[in-house]
């Protein structure tokens, strides 16, 4: 396993240097290539992306939904290549690729210094949210991130996404370190649109009933945190707007468990409206509906 690790990152690394020396431009153009070849010729996880869009699109004839898929795979091959060149950005190349709609809100929420949590999910392409937040506002940030079965690619995510100011938190040991975080009046970024046990609370999302985390709006009530809902989509131009809203914490329910459940459906709503408008940035490519 050791060494396929090590071929796999020597491969990855050996992208991220041709990246790197062809520019964002070219590398934008590549990524739509290489995601048709993944497409038609080495189709990973092809048919959960299809099954997963004709469930959540059952509207749609089986043309519109391969249309969308073939499309779905060139977008998620442009955040993956453009991932291996955030490193390489400077703060300001940055800020020309990512508009904010609603900028004002993070910055109002920030100054607060009464914690401060960004949920968003992985849509258009999330990775750049974290180094476009730090480009436009200086504060203390922390990520929350799932370890990847490569130890030499988790710890080039890790030092990638350590960007300013920013502190990495795994996943699975992070709870203690999220709530401090908050506490201290810092800013914490998830995205909360995981798959969740089987045995765990069901949601709407897309009319079908769908497993998700609670503990990111357990913790915000916990906290006493305000969160900011983000959407990070890709324009025509392949440049990004960042579209923020406020999590709305009025008429929840008495029960602790219960205003859980409602913030966590109100988040997925948010995400899913995004996705409804371009269903070809969202990665489809897990099992959401396995149970």
């Amino acid at each position: 396993m050791l060494n396929k690790n090590r071929i796999e990152f020597f491969f990855f690394n050996t992208l991220n240097k041709i990246f790197k020396k062809i520019g964002l431009k070219k590398t934008r153009k590549l990524a739509k290539i290489i995601g048709l070849v993944v497409y038609y010729l080495l189709p990973i996880r092809k048919k959960t992306v299809l099954q997963n869009l004709r469930t959540a699109f059952p509207e749609k004839d089986e043309k519109e939904i391969k249309k969308i898929a073939k499309k779905n795979y060139q977008n998620i091959s442009i955040t993956f290549c453009e991932l291996l060149l955030i490193p390489h950005l400077k703060l300001s190349e940055v800020k020309e690729q990512v508009s904010f709609e609603n900028l004002e809100l993070v910055k109002k929420n920030i100054e607060k210094k009464e914690g401060l949590i960004i949920l968003t999910g992985h849509f258009g392409n999330w990775e750049i949210l974290i180094s476009s937040i730090v480009a436009y506002i200086n504060a203390k940030y922390h990520v929350l991130v799932k370890p990847q079965r490569n130890q030499y690619i988790t710890q080039w995510l890790k030092e990638t996404r350590s960007v300013g100011n920013t502190n990495v938190i795994a996943s699975g040991i992070s709870v203690k370190e999220i709530i401090k975080a908050l506490r201290s009046g810092e800013v914490v970024l998830i995205a909360g649109d995981q798959r969740g046990p089987f045995e765990g609370h069901r949601f709407q999302f897309f009319n079908h009933p769908t497993s998700l985390y609670t503990g990111t709006a357990s913790i915000a009530l916990k906290t006493k945190s305000n969160v900011l809902l983000a959407a990070v989509e890709r324009q025509k131009d392949y440049k990004y707007k960042v579209f923020i809203e406020e999590l709305d914490f009025n008429n929840l329910p008495e029960n602790d468990e219960e205003k859980s459940l409602e913030l966590t459906q109100r988040y997925i709503s948010f995400l899913e409206r995004y996705i409804r408008k371009s269903p070809e940035q969202y990665f489809w490519m897990h099992k959401l509906w396995k149970y």
